[in-house]
């Protein structure tokens, strides 16, 4: 019981006080484990420090620490031979005990024992010499050894006091920095909450943040195959830090997990049953996100950079920013719905103007498409490039106040038939500005007949003047106007077009624009025009019978 521990316990910060002032009042001491192993000597120097340290003296000691070890009670002095007195000074955390200092208290008795002359045999000491050298720390009778005892008892429950203090206020400080790191990452979460349309966004910056202020290599969230549920992100994956397998692996192996996880419970995954993911010996974390009531995609964390078990704060920010996900998804989901019934009403409304002239089917939507690939080409963000494309679908819609004969008449038109032509901007201007949601949609309604040198409608402006989604809509439009055939001519070729449009930059269009607009890939539009073409010609066979 008295053999050195194989791996010495680091002292606490109330252990060293009190082996200090142990050591300041003449005091040796001495500290064993909760098991009676002895972690530390008396410190003294010397011929006395030699005594205290003979292997006489610390089977003593070993034999009394034993005997205390044996009871669960709070132990008691002793003596352990004439004049030597010990004080033991146990430290608990929990109410469980963790180490025992042991105080000795000398009287002058002591010099009398047969105990201290076997000490100075044991180590070869002269025993005149050791009590010279121990004559400035005895004490001279028993009153001054039980104030010594006594203070030792206060000091030590003063201490322990103390050590209880900080432990309950470095817990405190933990908890704190936990909840602010956790408030900090939901508030940045929340500054991206309003990307409702660009849920993507969202959840790659929950990944980065999650990654940022927690200790784990990897975090990376998945999500299921399936369109309804979840929509734009259907089958996606998203990581912050390095995979520990190759994507297709991982992919397969959440989307296995994913068939057993429930809605609001967590997954563990132990070293083993996390190693298919290459986490050798760490733990993987899975939280699912859900929606109506269905997992639809899961957090998934791994490779922890302590090595250490998952921890209920880890648990509970992973837990949060699933919840702002699946939160965000609900609300993007109703925002997609209303947003394509908003793009659905003005597409059927564009269509029946449209429809007064066959040669102009399905020219709006081509037109916004255009537009909006215009923006995109021009490092607008995605948000700004659906407004472009919301401005082309309705850049017309003034056509439904010039009659129908002036809109569909063969041939030139007439001065004053222009005239009503050239009213169409204005009119859908004020058919649309009691809209608040079209308020910025509005100058290109107004200005997309506008041209760089000034003589466009129907205000004249010119240069930067004309507003920039006001210039895209013009190019778009002018291009498919060309492209189409109408009652007065032929469709131009797509070469004959991108060569109007470079020898009208910098007077109808913006150059800068116009030379972004001649490199656009126009695969799609050719695909819209033959839609358009397929459901014409079906509708002039059904009303042809």
């Amino acid at each position: 019981m008295n053999r050195m521990a194989g791996q010495r316990e680091t002292p606490s910060r109330a252990q060293t006080a009190l082996r200090d002032r142990c050591h300041a009042l003449g005091l040796p001491m001495w500290r064993f484990s909760a098991t009676g192993e002895l972690l530390g000597r008396p410190d003294e120097g010397g011929i006395f420090g030699t005594w205290l340290r003979t292997p006489f003296m610390e089977r003593l000691m070993g034999s009394a620490a034993a005997r205390w070890m044996e009871s669960s009670d709070a132990p008691d002095p002793m003596e352990l031979f004439p004049g030597c007195h010990l004080m033991p000074l146990e430290e608990r955390q929990r109410r469980r005990r963790v180490s025992l200092g042991v105080a000795m208290i000398l009287t002058r008795a002591v010099l009398d024992s047969e105990q201290f002359l076997q000490g100075c045999q044991a180590g070869s000491l002269d025993a005149e010499a050791t009590a010279r050298a121990m004559e400035p720390i005895l004490r001279r009778d028993e009153p001054a050894r039980d104030r010594v005892l006594n203070v030792l008892g206060w000091m030590n429950h003063d201490l322990a006091a103390m050590a209880t203090h900080e432990t309950h206020i470095e817990t405190l400080s933990r908890q704190l920095a936990e909840s602010y790191e956790e408030m900090s990452l939901l508030y940045r979460l929340r500054e991206f909450m309003n990307e409702l349309a660009q849920p993507q966004r969202f959840v790659r910056q929950a990944c980065f943040e999650l990654h940022t202020v927690l200790p784990f290599r990897w975090i990376a969230v998945r999500f299921i195959d399936d369109q309804q549920l979840a929509r734009s992100l259907s089958a996606k994956t998203f990581t912050a830090g390095d995979l520990p397998c190759s994507k297709g692996r991982f992919e397969q192996l959440v989307t296995g997990l994913m068939k057993e996880m429930q809605p609001g419970r967590s997954v563990v995954l132990d070293p083993d049953a996390a190693a298919p993911f290459g986490s050798s010996g760490a733990q993987v974390l899975a939280f699912p996100i859900a929606r109506d009531g269905a997992v639809i995609g899961a957090f998934m964390c791994g490779d922890k950079s302590d090595d250490a078990e998952i921890t209920n704060i880890e648990l509970k920010m992973v837990e949060a920013t699933a919840g702002y996900v699946s939160i965000l998804l609900e609300n993007s989901g109703l925002y997609e719905d209303q947003h394509a019934m908003f793009l659905g009403t003005l597409r059927a409304l564009t269509a029946t103007i449209d429809a007064k002239d066959p040669y102009t089917c399905g020219h709006s939507e081509r037109v916004a498409n255009l537009a909006a690939d215009l923006a995109r080409a021009y490092g607008l963000p995605e948000a700004q490039v659906e407004r472009v494309r919301v401005a082309g679908l309705v850049h017309d819609i003034g056509k439904i106040g010039v009659p129908e004969d002036v809109l569909r008449k063969p041939g030139r038109l007439t001065d004053d038939e222009f005239e009503q032509i050239k009213r169409h901007p204005e009119i859908g201007y004020h058919i649309l500005h009691d809209i608040p949601q079209l308020a910025d949609v509005l100058p290109g309604v107004l200005y997309h007949h506008e041209r760089i040198d000034g003589r466009g409608y129907p205000h004249g402006i010119d240069g930067d003047a004309i507003p920039l989604v006001a210039k895209l809509i013009a190019l778009a439009d002018s291009f498919d106007a060309m492209s189409s055939n109408r009652t007065y001519r032929s469709a131009m070729s797509r070469e004959q077009v991108l060569t109007e449009i470079r020898k009208c930059a910098g007077k109808q269009f913006d150059p800068e624009l116009a030379e972004l607009f001649v490199k656009l890939d126009f695969t799609e539009y050719d695909r819209d025009v033959a839609r358009h073409l397929a459901g014409r010609d079906g509708s002039e066979m059904r009303g042809a019978a």
